[in-house]
């Protein structure tokens, strides 16, 4: 049974305050520690957190004795190197740990390391929105999952399919993964813990650095489109397991995706305070009618520059597989069209131009950013020629991404009004971009 502890302000406090809080709006009206699972220096707790919605989230912390009991000197386990070689041991060694309401199981995969230096320097990266990661040495990188949700995650399920069966090269290898099971049946993953990328950069951080430098780089995103080409390719490839085997977009997808596009918006509407400013949609089947006769298949799911790296070789990887984070997990594992990852580049590249736009410079961005969606689509369209998961006609092509790229923003209006305010109205104006080349226009619009 959970044990039950009075609301502690200190430790909502600070929960509200870390970057992988994802609920930054609402207010923490109480905490339950639901389990506790001692692992040397710390003890990795799930807590479930009750908002003022009345929504509960489960969430993993790692917390000293004294944070459990007093919340007097609240510090994250994950800042001590001691306690996450521990965890990155229980992965390696394949060990269960038993809690109060459940255990922690390792699982590793055929390529971890046969073993793992005990002088390996750790360091915690910083700047994450939704996990933490903790760096071994140039070998591994472990990401905990630090909100929780019951189910395989997306992470560890399609690395391992990558690594194991597709073989696909530009993507980390899956080395194993950390799992909480439930004594009632219950299981979520934890962390995951992959192979590292020797001298490999943050995608994101170097495609600012070539606009601040005035240079396009419009091959490197052409071959960024091959490479997402290539990954719906080994995505598409798992004709024996129908975890991954393709099929057949039927009428009741393209119903269910306009209606989930829609059911977006709103949320838009609601985070924005002003129903004017998003688009009205009342049905999109005719845009995403092109679709029809292609196959759904997994998918990235949250795919923008952010999410990949650049190689030392000059060549790209892509990373980070759970999908879009404020999604429920049994979601983010559904079949779906691939055209939702190139929408995502497309609106990751109108990031870009915004956050690399010096004052005076906006007519040569605005220029880039559609010099740059040209050669990304370029790349990919070249990658999947004659691939059954797109639409063969240009046309159809454009209109059926055009709706995602819909989605895409008025997710991101979401996502920003949690975690960053100040950036809300990237999104805002590619959604009204976006819906324009469908036709659609602001609510009160002449």
């Amino acid at each position: 049974m959970a044990s039950k502890t009075p609301p502690s302000d200190r430790l909502a406090d600070w929960l509200g305050r870390q970057r992988w809080f994802a609920t930054k709006t609402r207010r923490i009206v109480h905490i339950t520690i639901d389990d506790v699972v001692p692992l040397a220096t710390a003890s990795l707790a799930i807590v479930g957190v009750e908002l003022d919605s009345g929504v509960v989230d489960r969430y993993v912390l790692a917390l000293s004795p004294t944070t459990r009991e007093a919340a007097a000197e609240i510090s994250d386990g994950f800042d001590d190197p001691l306690f996450c070689r521990a965890v990155l041991d229980v992965i390696a060694d394949g060990r269960r740990i038993e809690g109060e309401s459940g255990a922690l199981h390792g699982v590793v995969t055929g390529a971890f390391p046969a073993s793992l230096p005990r002088g390996l320097s750790v360091r915690r990266i910083g700047g994450e929105q939704s996990n933490t990661s903790v760096v071994f040495g140039e070998v591994a990188i472990m990401k905990t999952f630090r909100r929780l949700a019951d189910g395989i995650n997306p992470e560890a399920e399609i690395t391992r399919f990558l690594t194991e069966r597709a073989r696909f090269a530009h993507a980390p290898r899956l080395y194993g993964q950390l799992e909480y099971r439930r004594r009632d049946g219950g299981a979520a993953t934890l962390a995951v813990v992959q192979a590292m990328i020797p001298g490999a950069g943050d995608g994101w951080e170097w495609l600012l650095g070539e606009l601040r430098a005035g240079r396009p780089a419009l091959e490197a995103i052409r071959r960024l489109g091959q490479v997402t080409g290539g990954l719906h390719h080994a995505l598409a490839s798992g004709t024996g397991d129908p975890a991954f085997a393709p099929e057949p977009i039927a009428d009741t997808d393209l119903a269910g995706w306009g209606a989930a596009v829609r059911g977006q918006l709103d949320s838009a509407r609601t985070a924005l305070g002003d129903p004017r400013s998003v688009p009205q949609v009342s049905d999109l089947t005719q845009a995403l009618d092109g679709l029809r006769g292609t196959q759904k298949i997994r998918h990235h799911g949250d795919l923008h520059f952010g999410q990949t790296l650049r190689r030392a070789d000059g060549d790209w990887v892509i990373i980070d597989f759970e999908g879009e984070p404020l999604r429920p997990l049994a979601e983010r594992r559904l079949k779906h069209t691939p055209l939702r990852d190139v929408a995502g580049v497309l609106r990751s590249l109108d990031y870009a131009s915004a956050s690399a736009r010096p004052p005076g410079s906006e007519a040569w961005t605005e220029a880039w950013q559609r010099a740059a969606a040209e050669a990304f689509l370029g790349g990919y369209r070249a990658a999947t020629v004659d691939a059954g998961f797109v639409p063969t006609s240009e046309a159809a092509f454009r209109r059926a991404l055009a709706v995602f790229e819909v989605e895409k923003a008025a997710y991101e209006i979401v996502y920003e009004a949690n975690h960053r305010p100040d950036w809300v109205d990237i999104p805002r104006r590619g959604l009204v971009s976006a819906a324009a080349r469908l036709g659609l226009r602001r609510a009160g619009a002449a």
